[in-house]
């Protein structure tokens, strides 16, 4: 005698315990084509270095990485060059989170050295008044140019869950630092997301640096991303190709990419 087929609940049965679905990941750049390739391939902490030359939207993709964070993590967006009202303006444009912890390099660079160094060349250039040489403080023309570096340690330092953290551009710590002590941040940084679980994002423009410096930064990323632009039928294209995915060498590749109202997406 034949017996009747499972029922749904016996084929549960026989099959075990149901498996708990996998909890949904959050966007790593919220280019869906490119989150496809980079999904699960990735270390629970990990550094990225974005290149491309001026003007290829390595600055709006920055911004898009950091508008992505997840509710767990901590933001912080350090920025070389731009104003940080600007950035607030530039996320509300692409209706994006703008309440992230904006930190301005640029501002205290000019405070702490080029004001500085403003002074002295006036200093030189008309001599100093009976008024000023009374409220002249010669501490104030001596103190020591602040140490990026270091203090980009520092805040690492302070750092105990999951963050984003984006650097807008690592051009200028080369500028203001030997190269072997950005490099060494740089690794300081990768360690520091790989033992709380962090994601950072670099920029960097590889082609005013000395190749031996851009090659050690690639060696210790573990995502490397480039922007590329071609010209094709008076109309510039844009590229954002995956150069290396740590241990996933298969999944790098290249996406045609366009930048619209809500940022950057794959071009149809």
């Amino acid at each position: 005698m034949s017996r009747p087929p499972p029922t749904p609940s016996s084929k549960a049965a026989a099959a075990g315990p149901a498996q708990p679905a996998e909890a949904p990941r959050d966007p790593i750049f919220g280019i869906p084509e490119v989150d496809a390739m980079l999904a699960g391939q990735l270390p629970k902490g990990w550094l990225s270095i974005l290149t491309g030359p001026p003007g290829s939207g390595i600055e709006i993709l920055a911004k898009q990485f950091a508008q992505a964070a997840g509710a767990r993590e901590t933001v912080t967006y350090y920025t070389t060059s731009e104003r940080t009202e600007d950035i607030r303006r530039a996320m509300r444009d692409f209706s994006w989170r703008d309440d992230l912890r904006i930190v301005n390099l640029s501002d205290d660079y000019h405070d702490t050295v080029l004001s500085r160094d403003l002074e002295v060349s006036r200093f030189r250039e008309k001599g100093i008044s009976p008024q000023e040489i009374a409220q002249f403080r010669l501490e104030k023309l001596e103190a020591p140019p602040v140490n990026f570096v270091t203090r980009m340690l520092v805040e690492l330092a302070a750092l105990d869950k999951p963050f984003r953290l984006i650097i807008d551009s690592l051009d200028f710590f080369l500028e203001q630092a030997k190269p072997s002590a950005v490099v060494s941040l740089v690794r300081q940084i990768r360690y520091r997301a790989q033992r709380v679980g962090g994601f950072a994002l670099l920029t960097l423009h590889p082609g005013i640096h000395e190749p031996r410096t851009v090659g050690i930064l690639d060696d210790v990323a573990d995502l490397l991303l480039d922007i590329e632009i071609s010209k094709e039928h008076m109309q510039f294209l844009h590229h954002l190709t995956i150069r290396k995915v740590r241990n996933h060498p298969e999944r790098t590749g290249s996406v045609k990419i366009t930048v619209g109202e809500k940022g950057v997406s794959s071009a149809p």
